[in-house]
């Protein structure tokens, strides 16, 4: 493996655990409405897939989900809500640390929501990176080339200068095929090891 110069990372499954059933959870208790409900109305209907490729800015996700559930309650408390559900790992945010300075990129499959509420309410995310690479702003998802181009645009870096790092071997594969180095995750200390083997060449 080449020694990068820049380095994308996956936010959910990476650099954090996503508990979708606690976001689930959380907005069926504000709404007076069933986990299930919520599932139903945001997932089941494609609602949340279409947000990740960016059909809706964090105001029209907000509005969409007060007119389907109810929701009462404050902006940032739905903010705070939507970033529940990710609980930061920190091995990950240590191995982050290696590399900081070189550039870095939060490369995710998520909504405007989540984006507008990253650093009031995940700013131990939010403050590690260079470039908040979401799809909903790249307008493509992982594995797309598109996606990958975007994030790496937004960086400045070449393929061949980037490390890229995520949960799902497909987009790992991806990766590798358009020239990244590129790695499965598995784990806090083995993403540690990694990124010390390349820096040490």
């Amino acid at each position: 493996m080449k020694k990068p110069q820049a380095f994308l990372f996956d936010l959910g499954g990476v650099v954090c655990r996503f508990h979708r059933e606690r976001r689930l959870e959380l907005l069926g208790e504000a709404c007076g409405l069933s986990a299930r409900r919520v599932e139903s109305e945001l997932y089941a209907s494609g609602l949340v897939p279409a947000w990740d490729r960016g059909q809706g800015s964090a105001g029209d996700v907000e509005r969409e989900i007060r007119r389907r559930l109810g929701f009462a309650g404050t902006a940032e408390e739905l903010r705070r809500i939507w970033c529940r559900a990710f609980e930061p790992d920190p091995e990950v945010l240590a191995a982050v640390d290696l590399v900081r300075d070189r550039p870095t990129a939060l490369f995710t499959d998520n909504d405007a929501l989540l984006r507008a509420g990253l650093s009031a309410w995940l700013p131990e995310v939010n403050d590690r990176f260079d470039v908040l690479a979401f799809s909903c702003a790249l307008g493509a998802t992982k594995p797309a080339e598109e996606a990958f181009a975007g994030a790496l645009g937004l960086l400045g870096a070449a393929p061949g200068e980037a490390f890229f790092v995520d949960d799902r071997e497909a987009n790992v594969r991806a990766a590798r095929e358009l020239g990244l180095t590129a790695v499965v995750f598995e784990g806090g200390a083995a993403l540690r090891r990694t990124l010390e083997q390349l820096l040490a060449r």
